[in-house]
């Protein structure tokens, strides 16, 4: 690309990483007025005022663990988006880099803006160093920021044309849907399309022209929001996944919610930077005036994390999905689409529930109360990854912590001065559910991966077994930098260990064999060699090392820098379509060379590494391990390193151009922009080395298959869960007696079902029974039960479900809600004025909504009840609690404005939804049931 077809701001940018020079200084550039890291959607300072989760949390927490949304999100890494100590660290060397290559560390910003949404949107990410956070943007990526995004493509997904029109099987909407139908849920979508296309109106390109032309982006070449290329509204509706929802504040019902491209927003991660310098290889399309980014999906230049498109690659990414497999197979695993398919990311990471999202009355349980969205449960915000060690040391670092641990807690609490990271910012940290989130992860770990189809030949020593990848995306997938799995091999003879394939040496905390340059630590072993007896494999880590030619480093941590891969041979999902994995650059890379042949085309399409290897003949027994972790030392080492400016340093003199690491690029501990940033050298690396045998900074067991003598898998017997009996704020629950008849049974484990995962309730010592207290009535609690040795834990039981109840009372509740207009019939004497039911009116008339309050166990009507009605559409009228009649009839008028005489002005025209919020009578109990009806303003 010529220089001269560059936007004017780039230009000096050019020069500066075109000349040859030392870093010893840097200009400051608003990150506002920088190309460079500008990608499309909402802007920072654009009105976007985002609220608090603590406001949400009232509502949507402290109900019900298992199912709530509050509990499951906090216990989420999400929610400690802005708290993972591991973000700050590479925040820190990131902003390094930035100055050294860019001139200035705006790049931060693309760090920012995915770990700090609400500050980032408040226009808090200038400086680039974080210092400007306060308050709940240290919350992550909490509610009100996923919940006020919209649809980057809503106008085809509107017309079914960008996932198809399944209305009700991948979208779960009752009837027949769809544009002109007429349905509850197209009347809603109706809606959201009118306020996405007035939110689209006001998304420019950096140039300052419209980002859109007839609702679709400029560029058709612009197909996904990739990177943390959000859209978020500035208006305060609340979107989400169902359109049957009621609550008091506005609403709008998102189809974007419970679709796979809603994941893929900060779930393919590329580099701005380097695009926008020209550096992707990509055609200018608009002659200078659009910068790269706003041309192309992320997906297309400079690969930093492809979790979406690894799914989009798979045949769960295709349309209509495909069934899982092992424990996501149909016959275990059940989604909300029709064909029991996994065909969004939230089929497995949001999981579909029994339960309620808030803890208001008449809130369906759902999927059972819901006839518009009849196979869709509660959405489980639990989010989960595979990062149980940064939640794990997060939660220690809080006194009274069940694992508080004094070092963790000095150690990350040092406060804002010295690390920006403020811990008492926000909600700060609730470590019980950060602690479950832990539980979660490790489970997520067991979910996704299976050692199948074990051979040894004693005599000849040929082993082959397979890795099953069963999860949606490679494996493993995510952030690049140290982490990694790998398999262990051991095998036996007599029962001890004769030969070893990928030892790890414990006490050193990384893998034997590798080829790094250790900084000698006294409180860290160097690792010992390997011995003569083992062997290091590198095709069975499985692992993605980036490469930059900006550094001259075949293999980096330098993921700001880093321009490529060297090694990538993750085990690609089910189906992986490996001819269109080059356009989203996904294709395995081996040694530096794509290596599209690496896998065959069965593994391909099974979603497997099928491995064959020669060990020692003569062994009695193998077995084969997959271990993950989170980081490695290799990568704590380097943060540590380009931090203190001191060690194993990297950066030549000049991007671009090979050279010797120049200490003269090491300003952190010098510059006065990294004030509260330079203490994380000494501060990552003792919190690894204080934690290095937590599990995910230690290899953690996923799968394990054992061939001849030795080991096996836990054989305590399972229980059977009998009763769950509810209560007033309680569950009885009983079991069956498995310790009397098995004296190794020492115990059981009751947990919360969670469809596949489980919450721990309590750790049991010889019982049969438990009373889960404390809980709220009307709220629906799953169980499930395993039995304990000293050494590990059964199966789990059956599941039994019961809801609490306040026993013995008389309950009230709204059948039918009506919705009508008073019509006057006859002249004279014969003039009478009756009500009509009616769903159509035309903006002036009067509104009449009818609450019929009634004994259900009766039937009759029930006077003097206290009604609270709210109507929820494009405007939201205001109504006093109304009280019911002698015949139970509870009534509220809304008088609608008609335009004036150039159609301008009046009650907005649209769908709307009545639905009863609240019921109060004398000596009776509310059924809870929010009775709705919906109406059209034409």
């Amino acid at each position: 690309m010529q220089i001269r077809s560059w936007p004017a701001t780039i230009l000096p940018v050019i020069a500066i990483i075109s000349a040859v020079y030392f870093v010893v200084s840097w200009v400051a550039k608003p990150v506002v007025d920088d190309p460079l890291v500008r990608m499309p959607g909402t802007q920072p300072a654009q009105g976007v005022n985002l609220e608090a989760p603590n406001r949400c949390l009232n509502c949507h927490g402290g109900f019900n663990p298992a199912v709530e949304p509050g509990f499951n999100w906090q216990g989420s890494m999400m929610a400690q988006a802005a708290r993972d100590f591991l973000f700050w660290s590479c925040l820190t060397v990131a902003a390094q880099d930035s100055v050294w290559a860019l001139g200035n560390p705006n790049a931060v910003d693309i760090c920012e803006r995915c770990h700090f949404p609400e500050g980032w949107l408040g226009g808090r990410s200038d400086p680039p160093n974080a210092s400007a956070m306060a308050g709940s943007d240290f919350d992550g990526v909490h509610c009100d920021f996923c919940h006020t995004m919209y649809d980057p493509f809503f106008k085809t997904t509107y017309l079914g044309t960008r996932e198809g029109s399944d209305w009700s099987g991948y979208w779960d909407e009752h009837l027949n849907s769809g544009p002109g139908s007429g349905t509850l849920s197209q009347l809603e979508a109706d809606a959201t399309y009118a306020e996405d296309g007035t939110l689209a109106a006001g998304i420019r390109m950096f140039s300052g022209g419209p980002f859109y032309i007839g609702n679709l982006p400029k560029y058709p070449t612009y197909m996904e929001s990739g990177s943390g290329q959000y859209f978020v509204s500035t208006s305060s509706q609340k979107r989400a996944s169902f359109a049957d929802a009621a609550a008091r504040h506005q609403m709008l019902y998102s189809r974007y919610h419970k679709s796979k491209y809603f994941c893929s927003t900060c779930h393919d991660v590329s580099n701005p930077a380097l695009a926008n310098l020209g550096k992707s290889g990509l055609p200018d399309q608009s002659g200078g005036v659009d910068l790269i980014t706003e041309q192309y999906s992320a997906a297309s230049y400079f690969h930093v994390e492809r979790t979406f498109s690894e799914f989009r690659l798979s045949d769960y990414g295709q349309a209509g999905g495909a069934p899982g497999i092992g424990p996501f197979s149909p016959a275990t695993f059940e989604t909300s689409y029709a064909t029991n398919n996994i065909a969004k990311c939230q089929d497995c990471h949001m999981r579909d529930v029994v339960g309620k999202a808030c803890n208001k009355q008449g809130v369906p349980i759902r999927p059972n109360d819901s006839a518009e969205h009849p196979m869709s449960g509660q959405p489980l915000h639990d989010l989960t990854g595979g990062n149980a060690w940064v939640s794990f040391v997060l939660a220690s670092a809080v006194p009274g912590s069940p694992n508080h641990d004094p070092v963790n807690d000095q150690l990350l609490n040092q406060g804002p001065a010295l690390l920006t990271l403020d811990m008492t910012q926000g909600l700060g940290i609730d470590p019980v559910s950060l602690l479950a989130g832990v539980d979660r992860s490790k489970q997520q770990l067991l979910l996704a991966a299976a050692i199948n189809n074990v051979s040894y030949d004693s005599a000849s020593g040929a082993l082959s077994f397979r890795v099953q990848n069963q999860t949606g995306h490679k494996l493993i997938s995510g952030f690049p930098e140290g982490r990694r799995m790998f398999v262990n091999i051991r095998a036996y003879s007599g029962g001890s260990v004769i030969y070893e394939v990928n030892p790890y040496d414990a006490a050193a905390g990384t893998l034997k064999g590798l080829s790094y340059s250790y900084q000698p630590d006294p409180s860290v072993p160097m690792p010992e060699p390997i011995a003569v007896a083992e062997a290091y494999v590198d095709e069975l880590v499985y692992e993605m090392h980036p490469t930059s030619t900006l550094t001259g480093e075949q293999e980096t941590f330098h993921f700001a820098l880093a321009d490529g891969r060297y090694k990538d041979n993750r085990i690609p999902p089910k189906g992986f379509r490996i001819a269109d994995a080059d356009t989203r650059l996904c294709v395995p890379m081996w040694h530096g060379a794509p290596a599209p042949g690496y896998f065959t085309a069965a593994e391909y399409d099974g979603g497997y590494d099928d491995v064959a290897l020669t060990i020692p003949a003569g062994a009695d027994g193998v077995e084969v391990n997959l271990y993950y972790q989170t980081t490695s030392r290799e990568y704590i080492e380097f943060l540590r390193d380009e931090i203190n400016g001191a060690g194993n340093i990297t950066l030549p003199t000049t991007p671009f151009i090979p050279g010797p690491p120049d200490p003269a690029n090491y300003i952190i501990q010098s510059d006065p922009f990294f004030t509260g940033l330079k203490a994380w050298g000494d501060t990552i690396w003792q919190l690894w080395t204080h934690t290095m045998s937590v599990p995910g900074a230690a290899p953690f067991l996923m799968a394990q298959a054992i061939v001849g003598a030795g080991g096996g898998p836990c054989n305590a017997p399972v229980p059977a869960l009998l009763t769950a009996t509810p209560g007033h704020t309680q569950v009885v629950l009983t079991w069956s007696d498995e310790h009397t008849a098995d004296p190794g049974v020492v115990g059981y484990n009751l947990y919360y079902d969670q469809l596949g995962k489980a919450q721990l309730i309590a750790q049991l010592g010889l019982v049969t029974s438990y009373t889960d207290a404390g809980l709220t009535n009307g709220q629906q609690y799953s169980y499930k039960v395993t039995s304990r040795y000293a050494a590990c834990e059964s199966g789990y039981s059956n599941v039994l479900s019961a809801i609490p109840n306040n026993q013995g009372q008389a309950v009230v509740g709204v059948n039918p809600l009506e919705v009508g207009r008073y019509q006057t019939i006859g002249k004279g004497r014969q003039k009478t004025t009756a009500f009509v039911l009616a769903d159509l009116f035309t903006a002036g008339e009067l509104v009449v909504i009818r609450a019929h309050v009634a004994d259900t166990s009766t039937g009759l009507p029930v006077a003097s009840a206290t009604v609270e009605l709210v109507v929820a559409g494009l405007e939201t009228p205001v109504f006093a609690p109304g009280a019911s009649d002698v015949n139970g009839i509870a009534e509220f008028a809304w008088q609608t404005t008609a335009p004036n005489k150039r159609g301008q002005g009046g009650t907005a025209l649209g769908a709307y939804t009545a639905t009863v919020t609240k019921v109060a009578a004398a000596g009776y109990a509310w059924d809870g049931v929010m009775t709705a009806a919906t109406f059209t303003l034409q």
